[in-house]
């Protein structure tokens, strides 16, 4: 205990000392004139003691913890890290691989001010199974619109705990193969979907990707609003427009979409809707 904690403890003691003497003079007859002076001057001692012994407890139960958490993580620094996902140290020491994004979400929090994103990655190593890893790292602000489900990233792997990683940034992100669940989920989204309507906050480019039948994939902010009548909410996601309706990803067009019940971050345009519509439904 720091000297905060003994002074605290001893005027605490004091305190109680004086508050006890002042009760007794309290019950003596005739009435004795220090009787209440100690009593006051007991409760004056007494509260600040124990305001300071339990800022001491406390400050030494945060420093103890704080060094346990430091032996592990290194520090402050280390929570830092922690916190932020990657491990630079692993950049180096790492065993390299390369992970395909299955998906992605933002947490809406910001490390030196780039964005924290939870990936849930499928790990990739020469001569080993793929296996699933759930990964929370920050995404550097020039790459953001460039990772997307079904990128692959360059990463470097703990050899004593391959559940552990470190994605490296500088190797620019590549486009995969689109993820088995995501290739489905735009049918599966329109077929059994919650519905909703989606207005177009802005776009991004995804470097000229396109689908199958050689419709761009651009990158889309959406703010989505669901029938169900819970509140709006934003999403990044990479969509397949028709050639002939990419006039309606200009912000501020709502369009008609559907939503995944378990995952709302999961949303499938209905470009035929979109299409049917017309300029005049209140939905262009």
């Amino acid at each position: 205990m720091g000297w905060i904690g003994k002074l605290g403890l001893a005027a605490g003691c004091a305190g109680a000392v004086l508050i006890a003497v002042g009760v007794t003079g309290m019950f003596m007859w005739p009435f004795p004139g220090w009787a209440v002076p100690a009593f006051v001057a007991g409760m004056t001692v007494l509260a600040p003691g124990l305001i300071a012994t339990a800022f001491a407890h406390h400050d030494a139960m945060f420093r103890k913890a704080m060094s346990r958490h430091g032996e592990q993580t290194g520090g402050l620094l280390g929570m830092v890290r922690s916190l932020a996902g990657g491990d630079p140290g692993l950049l180096t020491a790492g065993l390299p691989a390369t992970a395909l994004v299955v998906s992605m979400k933002d947490s809406g929090m910001t490390v030196n001010d780039m964005p924290l994103v939870g990936f849930e990655l499928e790990v990739r190593r020469e001569g080993a199974d793929a296996y699933a890893v759930a990964h929370r790292e920050t995404v550097p602000r020039l790459l953001v619109g460039a990772v997307l489900p079904g990128t692959l990233l360059a990463v470097r792997l703990d050899p004593a705990d391959q559940l552990r990683l470190a994605v490296d940034w500088s190797v620019p992100p590549r486009q995969g193969e689109t993820p088995v669940r995501e290739r489905l989920s735009a049918a599966e989204l329109l077929a059994r979907g919650l519905p909703g309507i989606a207005t177009v906050l802005g776009t991004f480019s995804l470097n000229g990707m396109e689908a199958d039948n050689g419709d761009p994939i651009l990158g889309l902010q959406l703010e989505v609003t669901p029938e169900s009548g819970r509140m709006p909410y934003q999403v990044r996601i990479g969509h397949r427009v028709p050639l002939a309706l990419v006039r309606l990803t200009v912000p501020g067009t709502r369009l008609p979409v559907r939503i995944a019940g378990e995952d709302p971050e999961k949303v499938a345009i209905d470009w035929t809707a979109a299409e049917t519509a017309g300029p005049h439904s209140g939905l262009w």
